[in-house]
């Protein structure tokens, strides 16, 4: 199958973990062993080559990058099994489940879980099915905030082993609470972490765009973050960009595609406050642009930068970094109720129509 090119200009690359070229050899590797089937196989409704091609770059650059974090390699190159050195990964809202079917193909012990069931998990092997939970995730303050009677479904709360990989690529909702999750499923040494961030999306759940990083932070946020530094940025109300001035639109745009102009766009706002919720809590924050075939490319690695006594106020430092950022909502109680309504609506609908499917068959 003929080879996707994705993102050749590394000169702009920001990639100081995985070198450019390795994830290439890897990607090209990986795309002649999956792309064809995954592509022949597929079941969503949404076009295969972008969803198919943009998994197999994240999985390359997974593969690298634990290697180079765990020294480990891919089952095909290892000369022992990857379970012996990798603690295991998860992948919160893994959607298709593409990205989990490659990892476990390549020998990664791990799972996906997501709050909907996707068509493509059937076309896997039984053993990856086996691995994709379909449940809802929910952020524990918010659990402790309600009363669990509140909730009427099944959910996970997020408990993984020590050492547990969290990915949380394209989780929307759960872009923002990414390092608030890996560090509460063991506070006494949290969990490293992979975000990729996609739609911006305020604590509750609710469509919010942050404000961008202040200028003399820009260039900072695109380095390697010093352990214990806190950016700290203002939350704007959503203002609009004024409309009717098409020379301004079309500047903005073009704006938009510099490294300045990503910085500032949602997008770049939404990956500026996860990685400053991340350094709050205490994390060493990497970003790196993703070789991927999206303009949604930052990749944001989360790891542990100071020891585990002092981790010990931890789940008092996430407390109040919660309460901060419901405010806008009205609360972390009122703000739990809305992610809680949201999700119970999803699982209605979606028992809902498995039921419809049964009657009309």
């Amino acid at each position: 199958m003929a080879r996707n090119n994705f993102a050749k200009d590394t000169a702009t690359n920001k990639n100081t973990l995985v070198p450019h070229d390795l994830v290439q050899k890897t990607y090209a590797r990986l795309n002649d062993i999956y792309a064809q089937r995954l592509c022949d196989n597929w079941a969503e409704e949404a076009e295969p080559a972008k969803h198919v091609f943009e998994d197999l770059a994240i999985a390359a650059f997974i593969i690298e990058l634990w290697r180079s974090l765990y020294d480990i390699s891919p089952k095909s190159e290892a000369l022992e099994p990857s379970s012996s050195k990798f603690p295991g990964f998860v992948d919160m809202a893994c959607g298709n489940g593409v990205l989990v079917y490659v990892l476990l193909m390549e020998g990664y012990s791990g799972s996906g879980i997501d709050a909907r069931r996707r068509k493509s998990w059937k076309t896997f092997p039984e053993f990856i099915q086996d691995r994709l939970i379909e449940r809802v995730l929910v952020p524990r303050p918010f659990i402790h905030a309600i009363e669990s009677d509140d909730i009427d479904m099944e959910y996970e709360l997020g408990n993984y082993p020590e050492g547990t990989f969290i990915i949380s690529n394209h989780a929307d909702e759960l872009t923002i609470w990414t390092p608030i999750m890996a560090a509460l499923a063991r506070s006494e040494a949290p969990l490293p972490f992979l975000a990729i961030p996609c739609c911006s999306h305020s604590f509750s759940g609710d469509r919010y765009r942050y404000s961008p990083p202040q200028k003399e932070n820009i260039s900072q946020e695109l380095k390697e973050d010093e352990p214990g530094s806190q950016k700290k940025f203002t939350i704007d109300q959503n203002a609009q960009p004024a409309s009717g001035d098409l020379k301004a639109l079309r500047f903005l745009k073009e704006k938009e595609k510099t490294e300045e102009g990503i910085s500032e766009s949602m997008y770049g706002s939404l990956a500026a406050k996860t990685m400053e919720v991340a350094r709050e809590i205490g994390y060493a924050v990497q970003e790196n642009k993703l070789q991927i075939p999206s303009t949604r490319n930052i990749g944001i690695i989360g790891t542990q930068s100071v020891s585990t006594r002092e981790y010990r106020d931890i789940e008092r430092v996430i407390l109040g970094i919660v309460e901060r950022e419901c405010e806008m909502d009205g609360g972390i109680q009122v703000a739990a109720k809305k992610w809680v309504e949201r999700a119970q609506n999803l699982h209605t609908s979606i028992a809902e129509g498995i039921a419809e499917g049964i009657a009309m068959h």
